[in-house]
């Protein structure tokens, strides 16, 4: 049996995406294509659509003349959590937080 492929709808690179800074934020989807089980009762492939977003934080490595980037996968939903978090941030003064 061969494993589940995906396949990106865009055919390369993310849905949507925006850079600000060293930040960038990107949306991707794929179709997960899981093959047909020789012992099941189906009889074509199954499609499921796959949601993720990737946050990469990029600096420039002055020493090793390199870019040292990080990079966050989550599903959407985490992501929206992320924003919330961080509107609460803004609603708070960071002086009384001490």
């Amino acid at each position: 049996m061969a494993g589940c492929r995906l396949v990106n709808v865009k055919g390369r690179g993310p849905v949507v995406g925006s850079k600000v800074g060293r930040f960038q934020v990107s949306a991707w989807q794929w179709k997960r294509v899981v093959p047909v089980k020789s012992d099941s009762g189906f009889s074509a492939e199954r499609e499921q659509d796959v949601h993720r977003a990737c946050i990469r934080y990029a600096k420039w490595n002055v020493q090793t003349s390199e870019w040292d980037e990080n990079s966050i996968w989550c599903n959407v939903d985490e992501l929206r959590d992320l924003f919330q978090a961080l509107d609460h941030l803004n609603m708070t003064d960071i002086g009384e937080a001490e």
